[in-house]
């Protein structure tokens, strides 16, 4: 499925009328890496760096790059997409096209004169009249029920709160000073909105050699970008970054001006959390590129 995978690649390559050179120009990743990939060889780097390159790949040739990655994860497990047509054979041996489709026949069911008679009986005026009389009684249970709940209802709103309590008025000096002291209870300070908050954080990404990057900024927005030798990113975040480093060998951090010492080797991806007290490992989720 991969060699199907890669020639479809190449042809809409060539419709394009684009070099293996011109792609590897434009993106600025290694020639050798861009003819692997039109070779149908995918499994020349960590599996991160192979999903980047595709996908800048089909976006300069011009496909649509989520469409050529679905692509790709349906051919590495051998998926596909056509659909298995059934051959229903006619009963009659007449000649039928394979794209036709037979509609099922309803047959109804035939009658025995038993049947026939049981009916007749269960339509005789007494059986009626017998049902009639059962529905009236379910009918008259219900509205039964219904006016019992309604006088409950009624008992509980009117008849019990009407006792005979008298209340006994209170002078008008001291309504006066219940109600200003009920009116400086209810007086609450105003409400002062905290600021919003700013972006207090600056990361610097440098990248020695091509490196793949995929950062969430403060858990909300994502980013996702390829860096090429000697090139840098820098980046705001209120609180704190969450990154997944494709070749943490040649990457360089620096928070706030401040070099980040970031550990790894050449090829080697690293996922880590940056905030305001520095650099924390974090353990490789199941699904990286979706994380």
């Amino acid at each position: 499925m991969l060699e199907q995978f890669s020639e479809e690649l190449r042809k809409a390559r060539k419709k394009s009328g684009i070099t293996v050179q011109q792609i590897a120009q434009k993106s600025r990743i290694d020639l050798k890496f861009i003819e692997t990939i039109d070779r149908g060889d995918f499994g020349f780097l960590p599996e991160l760096y192979v999903k980047a390159f595709i996908k800048q790949y089909a976006k300069i040739v011009g496909l649509d790059e989520q469409e050529i990655l679905d692509n790709y994860e349906a051919a590495k497990t051998g998926s596909t997409s056509e659909e298995e047509v059934t051959v229903i054979e006619p009963k009659d041996h007449k000649t039928f096209s394979t794209h036709e489709k037979t509609k099922p026949v309803s047959v109804a069911p035939v009658r025995s004169f038993q049947d026939n008679f049981q009916k007749k009986e269960d339509d005789q005026p007494q059986n009626f009249i017998e049902k009639l009389k059962k529905e009236k009684l379910l009918l008259g249970g219900v509205i039964a029920a219904f006016a019992i709940v309604l006088f409950v209802i009624i008992y509980f709103l009117f008849m019990k709160t009407s006792s005979g309590i008298v209340v006994a008025e209170k002078p008008y000096d001291e309504i006066m000073r219940e109600n200003q002291q009920r009116y400086q209870k209810e007086i609450k300070p105003p409400v002062v909105e905290k600021p919003a908050p700013i972006d207090s954080l600056t990361l610097e990404v440098f990248a020695v050699d091509s490196a793949w990057f995929q950062i969430r900024i403060d858990n909300s927005q994502i980013l996702e970008f390829v860096l090429y030798p000697s090139s840098s990113k820098t980046l705001k975040a209120a609180a704190s970054f969450k990154l997944t480093i494709g070749n943490s060998g040649d990457t360089r951090l620096k928070l706030d001006n401040k070099n980040l010492e970031l550990s790894g080797k050449k090829k080697e991806v690293k996922y880590v959390a940056i905030d305001k007290n520095g650099l924390k490992y974090l353990q490789p989720p199941t699904n990286p590129v979706q994380e």
